[in-house]
């Protein structure tokens, strides 16, 4: 879901640099830019949720939880894991209630293109509802990790990356891990 996420922006900016150069040099527009780029958006950040939080790239802000002791810190990743379930599923229920209510009723975008809003809205529907699955397995397994007592595990899977994190991540993109291994 990632890599079709990652292609649809890919397609949306070429989508819209294409409607740009038209308009500016053709005097031609389809008419349809923004309601196509506005469901490749959508529904790109729905199918990327899931992959952004296996991989701990979420924008955090967890400047006081790092300066807690390790044992704490265990715990307090488990409630922000639980409460970004919470959130998912509440998420994952609009959706399908939008999507089921836009199917009842036939809706249709009013452009030209008359878009049945249940497949853009079905497509963003199913992103979320793979984030709130994931995230309930995910919680599922930090809460066994903490009943054996496997804390830093916990810490692995949902702490801040750190620096090295990230250096190991650019040197595993160049392929240099590779070469000193």
């Amino acid at each position: 879901m990632n890599l079709a996420a990652g292609w649809l922006f890919v397609f949306c900016a070429f989508f819209i640099t294409l409607e740009v150069l038209a308009r500016n040099f053709f005097g031609f527009s389809t008419k349809s830019t923004t309601e196509l780029s506005g469901y490749m958006l959508a529904i790109g950040i729905a199918w990327g949720l899931a992959h952004a939080l296996a991989e701990r790239i979420h924008v955090r802000i967890d400047v006081l939880v790092n300066k807690l002791p390790a044992g704490m810190r265990y715990y307090l990743h488990a409630v922000a894991l639980a409460l970004l379930l919470v959130l998912a599923v509440a998420m994952a229920y609009g959706a399908w209630y939008i999507t089921s209510e836009s199917l009842d009723f036939r809706a249709a975008d009013m452009s030209g293109l008359r878009t049945p809003l249940a497949i853009p809205q079905g497509l963003w529907g199913a992103g979320i509802f793979v984030f709130a699955a994931l995230c309930a397995v995910m919680l599922l397994e930090v809460l066994v990790m903490l009943v054996r007592g496997r804390g830093g595990e916990v810490e692995r899977m949902l702490g801040s990356r750190t620096y090295e994190d990230e250096a190991r991540e650019v040197l595993e993109a160049l392929g240099a891990e590779e070469r000193r291994a």
